[in-house]
């Protein structure tokens, strides 16, 4: 698989390049806001397949991301880039409570992604990692499995400013279906409600094989 690729985006050609400039400098310049989603297809296949149903989801959030152009846009050194793909990085969890940070990569096989998903997150399970770096062509999921929560908002990072950050939380019965409060964290300069709404429709429309 090629690395991910980010090509410059001329700002006289951006049309929302002012938009994109209001909100470059705000000491708070992120929006968050939290849906509930309909996991019902996720929950019967990964059960239907004894796998992971985190694995599952975060697959199908990496395929919403990818289908979401402002989802991949980046500001790297002041310069606007949008990369063909991101990848996830994910939280995993460990003894006595702790968490890793964990590296993916984004593969359209549902099959292939399982296989390095779990291969990175039992690595980092043996070699913790809390580090930070470049990650700009990386996305963040991160899960809250205890908590059916209306609201989420993560502390803010200049370094990460433009990464999104997707949490997933406790998903509940309700009626014959599961729902499951998905939160996004984004920059505004970038993301707006009408990419968030893109979001959402493609996350619910991803069906596994």
């Amino acid at each position: 698989m090629y690395p991910p690729t980010p090509r410059v985006i001329d700002l006289a050609t951006y049309p929302r390049a002012e938009i994109l400039k209001a909100f470059a400098n705000r000491a708070m310049p992120q929006l968050s806001v939290t849906c509930e989603v309909d996991v019902t297809h996720i929950r019967q296949v990964c059960q239907a397949q004894a796998r992971s149903f985190f694995l599952g989801m975060s697959y199908a959030v990496s395929c919403a991301v990818q289908s979401v152009a402002a989802f991949r846009q980046r500001v790297i050194d002041g310069v606007l880039h949008e990369y063909d793909r991101t990848d996830p990085g994910y939280t995993v969890a460990r003894e006595g409570g702790l968490f890793s940070f964990c590296d993916g990569l984004h593969l359209d096989d549902f099959e292939a992604y399982c296989r390095e998903a779990q291969a990175r997150m039992a690595a980092v399970k043996q070699a913790p990692d809390l580090s930070v770096g470049a990650k700009h062509h990386m996305f963040f999921i991160t899960t809250v499995p205890w908590l059916s929560f209306t609201a989420f908002t993560h502390p803010y990072d200049p370094l990460y400013a433009y990464i999104p950050v997707i949490t997933l939380g406790k998903f509940t019965p309700r009626d014959d279906r599961w729902m499951m409060p998905v939160a996004v964290q984004a920059h505004h300069g970038v993301v707006d409600g009408i990419h968030l709404a893109q979001f959402y429709e493609a996350l619910g429309a991803v069906r596994l094989p």
